[in-house]
This record gives structure tokens, sequence and C-alpha cells, in this order.
């Protein structure tokens, strides 16, 4: 904490100082520079009038600089050199109007006064306004999603909002993937302690998909940045959004969404609760390889998964004045996450004929609660272009959990037994807390019309504490004591420290941006039951480079070529030698982990066909040493007095990675009515590695994953939206897993005055096909893995938008809400 205290003074200090160094009216400006300002009235109801366009121009008519009019009508030019100049000033609706100044040396503040806008009549009567953001925005080194366009995930989490974005892949476990890479995944430009199925869909604005990050961003994840922009609305006047549904299977959702601007003063406020039920069922099935026999293992597993939580969001923007602003939000997120499960294991012979059978339960329960406060401060300086930003994230989540385990044999007959397999009875109860902290500071400089330097600090901390008391009961003493191996008390802490430096600059058609980023990180984690361990990793600062280079064509195409290196470090659970244990199988962590580091290269090529279709295609190669990957090794556990043969898994660092690969998007808009999203990645992989006694467990294969993306226009204010997916067989080190795809489909009706009721019914996963099977070999076992969520679900949501645009609702007169009606609260205008 001290260091973040000491960093942060040193971050104030130079804002300080870079903020009064850049203040107009200094030492010596006045004799050279001058102000402009003046405020906009609408002519007929005195009102001001907002983001109105204001041009500054020079005597002979060249445009010098401009801006729109802020909330309360106002507007001003700072720290522009003394002439003359003609004020163009300019609104959709209302007359252009022209105003002259001339500052010198004796008059270098001029004040235009109120200038009255009159409405144009014709223009008004001929004009109809239409916007709307596409589903799938493209450029070279980012694409966004548009949420809101998305029909599919509407009552739904972050993790089936992700499902539906090129590029990415969600397996049913929540695991993020893009092109077969881990990314690093924030909120709101940060890291947070949330999980994506905390997330409700409704919450957020965009995702924006980074795959090759400059040295701006942070250097880790191999695969590149996940950014999940939540919802903070910023219209003027009051405005807000409601909205409820439910599913087939029992789920409910329902939120709110409301927003207040005035003048200096942005108020937001959001609210969502949800409820989803997910039945889910698995199998796996191994044969075990004996020196002398060999045996068979089925465990089957069915029941349901309970997610229930809510979250609310509060903020405000204090617009101190048009180069100042200061935000600030807390969120707050709890719930529960419970699985009920039940299970069978079936024990056979070398014939595979069923010898025994044991029955049992297997559920965990999880609550939790979710802290975040932001906040954060911007400084635009009077040079264009330059700006200051620093902010501050508080992150602190609380969590408690309890499981039940048991399991009984029973011969052929239904009688049971005792021997040689022992009835097994576990419960445990546990609690923890997280805290993350985060500081950031940016500065950009234009130094020109076509370069820049940018450059910025950042620090995160990340405390983890946590204990789990499982206890079993011993057969045939009956008695209950602690079972060491599946308990566990621990303390975790991480630090990580960067800084940032990137020029930016252009000749002609030719860009580019070369950049320099170093972070420095200490790890310390301590066990504090069973078989007590302690490890502390300092790791020394390390350079992570990134170069971008781009060339502009005539016909509206470009080709960039960019590098960057990215690291990836050892999550807290992979660091820890506990045992996390499910029936037949078991997972542990590996202290002795090391980061991995990748060089990614990417070539890009974008082309815009008559602003109807966009075409993206992207080469690409990642060389990773010291890849992390997954190593099964068979085991006995000794669990409550009780040898049990378990397949173990732990994270190991293989000796290289590499893969190449080439990805196609393209976006067209077919007819005035259809537009179509499709992604495409094909991908070679290779890994190289050898297990701990020498084994090679090198493995290589080809890979791909298609999606596609259809959203129609029909009469009667209707929208279809069809989405799918495909994905191909993937290479694991040991094993492979097999190919899975589904297909979603939903369709929705706009209705009342300005489309402020929204009726959307979806059904996801029509065909009920996404699942996950994988198989496993190692020189002892031959293991199947059979997982399934019942993923099949028909949601009907309904959504509406309120509330009408007026930015000067706190000074109307008394006696002129009277007379004008206080607004119209109805029908979503202006929304």
């Amino acid at each position: 904490m001290r260091k973040i205290v000491l960093l942060f003074t040193g971050w104030m200090m130079l804002f300080c100082f870079t903020a009064m160094a850049q203040q107009p009216g200094g030492k010596g400006g006045a004799a050279s520079a001058g102000t402009i300002y003046g405020k906009l009235l609408d002519a007929q109801t005195g009102k001001p009038i907002e983001y109105a366009s204001v041009a500054l121009l020079r005597a002979d008519s060249s445009v010098m600089t401009g801006m729109l009019s802020k909330t309360n009508g106002d507007f001003n030019f700072e720290n522009i050199t003394l002439s003359k100049y003609l004020l163009k000033i300019n609104f959709i609706g209302y007359t252009t109007v022209y105003k002259t100044a001339t500052l010198s040396a004796k008059t270098n503040s001029i004040d235009i006064g109120n200038v009255k806008l009159h409405a144009n009549v014709k223009s008004l009567a001929a004009v109809n306004v239409v916007g709307e953001k596409p589903a799938f925005t493209m450029a070279i080194d980012k694409r966004v999603f548009n949420v809101e366009k998305n029909l599919a995930s509407i009552g739904g989490t972050a993790t089936d909002v992700l499902k539906q974005v090129p590029s990415v892949n969600v397996d049913i476990d929540g695991n993020v993937t893009v092109r077969n890479g881990t990314p690093t995944i924030f909120i709101d430009g940060r890291p947070s302690t949330l999980t994506l199925d905390q997330i409700p869909a409704d919450a957020i604005q965009n995702v924006e998909v980074i795959t090759n990050p400059s040295a701006k961003y942070d250097a880790e994840g191999m695969s590149g940045i996940l950014n999940i922009v939540l919802k903070k609305n910023k219209k003027a006047g009051i405005n807000g959004v409601l909205s409820a549904g439910g599913s087939s299977q029992g789920s409910t959702n329902a939120g709110i969404d409301f927003n207040l601007r005035q003048e200096k003063f942005n108020f937001f406020v959001n609210y969502n609760v949800r409820n989803r039920v997910s039945p889910m069922n698995s199998r796996l099935y191994r044969k075990n390889i004996g020196s002398d026999t060999t045996t068979y293992t089925e465990q089957l597993e069915s029941g349901n998964f309970y997610r229930r939580f809510q979250t609310g969001r509060i903020g405000f923007d204090w617009f101190l004045d048009n180069r100042n602003t200061i935000s600030l939000s807390e969120s707050l997120t709890g719930g529960n996450f419970n699985k009920y499960f039940d299970q069978t294991v079936n024990e056979l012979d070398i014939k595979q004929e069923k010898v025994r059978y044991g029955t049992g339960i297997d559920n965990t329960l999880n609550g939790f609660r979710n802290y975040t406060t932001q906040l954060g401060y911007k400084h635009t300086f009077a040079k264009e272009g330059a700006e200051l930003t620093a902010d501050f994230t508080y992150n602190y989540a609380t969590g408690d959990n309890s499981s039940g385990y048991s399991l009984q044999y029973y011969d052929l007959a239904g009688k049971p037994i005792y021997d040689p397999k022992k009835p097994e009875m576990r419960n445990g109860s546990g609690a923890g807390k997280t805290t993350y902290i985060t500081g950031q500071i940016d500065y950009v400089n234009p130094l020109t019309e076509t370069s820049k330097i940018e450059m910025g600090l950042r620090t995160n901390t990340r405390k983890f504490d946590n204990y789990t008391n499982t206890f079993g009961q011993d057969y045939p003493s009956g008695i209950i004591s602690m079972d060491t191996a599946l308990s566990n008390n621990y303390h975790y802490q991480e630090q990580i420290n960067a800084g940032y430096i990137s020029y930016t600059g252009a000749k002609n058609s030719f860009g580019y941006q070369v950049g320099l980023r170093a972070e420095q990180s200490n790890y310390s984690g301590e066990t504090k039951l069973g078989q007590k361990s302690s490890y502390k990793i300092d790791y020394p600062i390390s350079l992570f480079p990134s170069v971008f280079l781009s060339q502009k064509f005539k016909g509206d195409h470009e080709l960039q070529l960019n590098y960057s290196r990215r690291i990836r470090r050892p999550w807290f659970r992979d660091l820890l030698p506990t045992i996390d244990y499910s029936g037949q199988s078991a997972s542990t962590g590996n202290p002795d982990l090391k980061p991995e580091f990748t060089n990614s290269f990417e070539l890009s090529y974008l082309k815009d066909i008559a602003h109807k279709h966009n075409l993206l295609v992207s080469l690409y190669y990642r060389n990773t040493n010291n890849a992390i990957t997954d190593f099964y090794v068979d085991t006995t556990l000794t669990l409550n007095g009780q040898v049990q043969h378990v397949l173990l898994s732990y994270p190991i660092n293989a000796n290289t990675r590499n893969s190449y690969g080439a990805e196609f998007t393209v976006r067209s808009q077919l007819t005035r009515i259809w537009d179509l999203t499709t992604n495409v990645n094909l991908a070679q992989t290779k890994i190289n590695a050898t297990s701990s006694n020498g084994n090679n467990l090198s493995n290589q294969g080809f890979t791909w994953f298609g999606k596609l993306n259809s959203n129609t226009k029909l009469p009667w204010n209707l929208t279809l939206q069809i989405s799918g997916e495909y994905e191909s067989k993937q290479i694991m080190p040991q094993g492979e897993r097999e190919p899975k795809w589904s297909l979603d489909a939903a369709i929705k009706k706009d209705m009342l005055k300005n489309k402020a009721l929204s009726i959307s019914l979806g059904i996801n996963d029509i065909f009920n096909t996404d699942r996950n099977l994988s198989y496993t070999s190692t020189n002892f076992s031959e293991q199947e893995s059979y997982r399934k969520r019942l993923t099949r679900e028909l949601r009907l949501n309904a959504t509406w938008r309120f509330g009408k645009m007026d930015t000067n609702l706190f000074k109307r007169k008394s006696n002129k809400s009277k007379d004008n009606g206080g607004g119209d609260m109805g029908g979503g205008d202006g929304y």
C-alpha cells in the first residue's frame, strides 16, 4: 500500500505541474492569446441549445478549430491567437448564423453574448434523421460488438454475450478463448473480481476485441484483450429503460437503467436481477490399465445448476468546466451459485460387465458479494487532442461455500456392500475475500497534426484469503474428522507495476506507431493447513515492445503489419498445491509454474467495398515459450483413510507452443433490410512438452471455427436474427476435444411511438447440440469425458424506453413550468 500511495502522490504532483503549465493566461500569455465565448439559445423558447456546431474560421474562411455547445448552451475558444475571426454556428433544423470577432492586445476577451437561433421550418419539414448503430464494427486494431443489437443474449449474462462475438469461443463452463488462446478480460478497461456469469447481459453496452494490443495496454493475455464496456447513459434530461423476461427453463430477469443529465451533472443508476436454472448432466468413462488386469469405471452425474444474483450500479459525472471532469461510481453484485447433483458410479470388469455400483450426491453451494468503486478524472488542455486522465478502481469481494458428497456401493441385487468399496460421506464449508486495487494515469500530447506521444503509469495489487474445511466420516468407526487432503487455508498476494510510452506518426498515406511497455511483478502465497508450504516470486522488469505499421491505398483499403510481446502469468489457483476432488478425478496446482511469454505477429488487410461490405483478413503467428498447459497423471489419493485411484491434472510449462493461422471477417449489407456478419478462423497449433519423468507429450493439429450472424428487418417493425457457430476438433498434449456446434434465433417487435416498447422472443441452441466431449490418454488409463448443460431455452423479454431530452429541467420558473407542461415523460421521446 505504501508503494501505491507514493505512486499516486507522484502522479498528482505531475498532474498539477502539467496542468498549470498548460493553462491559458500564464506569464506572457495575455499579450499573444485571447478568448472568445458566448451562449446559444432557441429564439422561440429561450432554452439553451446543446450539441450545436460552432466553427471558428480565420479571415480567409479556413477552419481554425471548432466545438459543440455544452448542455447549458455555452461555447468558448481559449488561448487562441490575436486576430480577426468569423464564427459559423449551425444545428439541424435551425438557420445558420455568422458572427464576427476581433481579438487584439487591447481587447483579448470577447463575449459574443446570447446568440438566438431561429428554426428553419422548411428544413424541419423535409429532414428525417435516422441513426442506428451497426451490430458489429471493424477496424484493424479493434472490433466492437454492439450488445444492444444482439437478441440472443437478452436476459442472459456476459457468457451469453461473448458466445455471439466473432473471434471469441466460450465452452459450457464459461472458459473464453480468442483464436485458440486465453485473452485478458477487462470490465471498463480495468481488471475486476467479477466473473462473466456475474455480469448481466442487459448491463453491457458493447464488447471490444483487441487481438494484438499495443504497449498502451496490459501485456497480460496471450491472445489479446476482451474489454466489456458497461452502460453509462449520458443523454440530456431524464430517460431510462425498464426490462423484464422469463424462459422455458424457469429463468427470470428484470432490470432498470435510469439517467438524469443537467448542465454540469450526469447521474446514472441501473439495477438488474437474474434467476437462471440450468439442468446439467455428465458422463466419465475410464479404462483402467493395470499391470495384471484391466477394469472400467463409469461415473454419471445429473442435476440442476442455479444462479441467482442481483447487481446495481450508481454514479455521476461532474463537468467542472469544459476542460475538467470528475466521475465516481459504485457497483454491488451479490447472489448464489448452487449445484445439486445426483451421482452413480458403475464398476465394470475386463469384459465391461457391471460388478457393482454406487449412488450418492455431489452438491456445492457458493454465495458471493462484490463491491466496486471507480473514481476518474479527465483534463483536456487548450491544445487540441492533448489530455490527461487518471483513475482509481477498488474491488472487494467476499464469498462463502459449502459442499456435500456421499457415495454408497451396492451389489447387483441392490444390497449395500462395504468391501472392497467403502461408503464415502463428506461435508465442507469455507469462506474467502479478495481485494483488487488498480491505479492508472495516461497522458496524450499531439506534436503535430500527424504525430503524437502517449505515456502512462499503472499499478495493480491483488490479495486473496480463503479457507475450506472438509470433514469426512470414517468407516466403520463412524468418527467424523477433518480431511486435510481436501481442506485448505491459503493467502495469496501479487503486485504488478507498469509504465509505457509510445509514439505515433505518419507520412502521406503511411502510418506507424512504436511503443515500449515495462512491467515488474511479484507474487507470494502460503498454505496454512495440511502440508504447509509457501512461495515468493519476484519477477524482474520485463520489456514488452510493440510496432504497428500501416499503409493506406486508394479505394478505401488498408494494409497493416504489427508485432507485440505478451505474457501470461500463472493464476493463483495454478500455483496452489491443494487438491480439488470430484468423483473419479482431481486437480491441483503447481508452485513451480513459470509465466509464459508470447511473440505475436499479425498481418491484416481491411477493405471497404461501396460502403456496403467490410472485409478484414488477418494472418497471425504466435510463438510461446514456457507455454502453460494441463498435464494428466494416474495417481492414488488417501481420503478419510481410503485409497482412491484418480486421474490427477495439474498445469505444467511446455517447452513451446506455436500457432499460426488466418482469420476472415466479412460484414455485408446485402440489401436495405438484411446484413450478414461472417467470421472464420483457421489455425495450426503444435505443442512441444515433456513430463517430469521425461515422457514426450508433444501434439499438433489443425483446427477451425466459424460464426455467422444474420439480421433482417421485416415488415410491421419486426427484426429477425439468426446466429450459429461451429468449432472443430481441438488438440491437447494428451488427447483431443471433439467438434461442437450450435444455432440460435430470435425475433423482436418494436411498438408504440418512437419504438419505445420492444418484445423479443428467442431460442438458444435450437438443436440442443452444445456440449463438451474430450478424450485423454496416459500410460495407465484412457478416459472419455462428456458434459452437457441443457442450453436449449426459449426466452421472452420486454423492454420499455422512457424519457424526454430536456436541457433545462431545473431552471424553469414555476409559471413557465405550468405553461409548458413540464415535459412529456412517456413514449420514449428523444431516447
